[in-house]
């Protein structure tokens, strides 16, 4: 009886090491395929890869330091070759809505510049808009 009870013993543990090594493999072989995919296709996108930047214009256009530095980086950055600005806001403040209309015509001197209107985009939503190159609009835009 005591052959049967070791045999069972050792059978166990061959089977928890079988367990570790198929693991082992796996996690190996989910690495290897997440490196050939990140090389295959030239790494993580980031913020050094050339992208186009989308910049989302939404609720009420209020003067905010955060979003003036935003748009100075996205002016500096070599990695950005174009902006898309979506607009859907009913305005907001003048100061707000100056900040963020000289922000993108700074870019769009350096850049091309799109603008792309929701359901609304007036006031300070629509001295946005006209700050880009190109304007999209819906038909029924306001």
């Amino acid at each position: 009886m005591t052959l049967d009870a070791d045999a069972i013993v050792e059978r166990r543990r061959l089977r928890r090491r079988l367990y570790l090594w198929r693991g082992i493999t796996l996690v190996l072989a989910i690495g290897l395929a997440v490196a050939l995919g990140v090389f295959a296709g030239g790494g993580m996108s980031g913020k050094g890869s050339p992208h186009i930047a989308r910049v989302t214009v939404s609720g009420m256009i209020l003067a905010d330091p955060g979003q003036r530095k935003m748009l100075k980086e996205i002016a500096s950055s070599d990695a950005v070759k174009a902006v898309v600005v979506f607009i859907d806001s009913p305005g907001g403040t003048t100061v707000g809505g100056e900040e963020l209309y000289g922000g993108l015509r700074d870019i769009a001197e350096k850049k091309p510049v799109v603008a792309t209107m929701g359901t609304l985009a007036t006031s300070a939503g629509y001295m946005t808009a006209i700050a880009a190159d190109r304007i999209f609009a819906e038909r029924t835009s306001i």
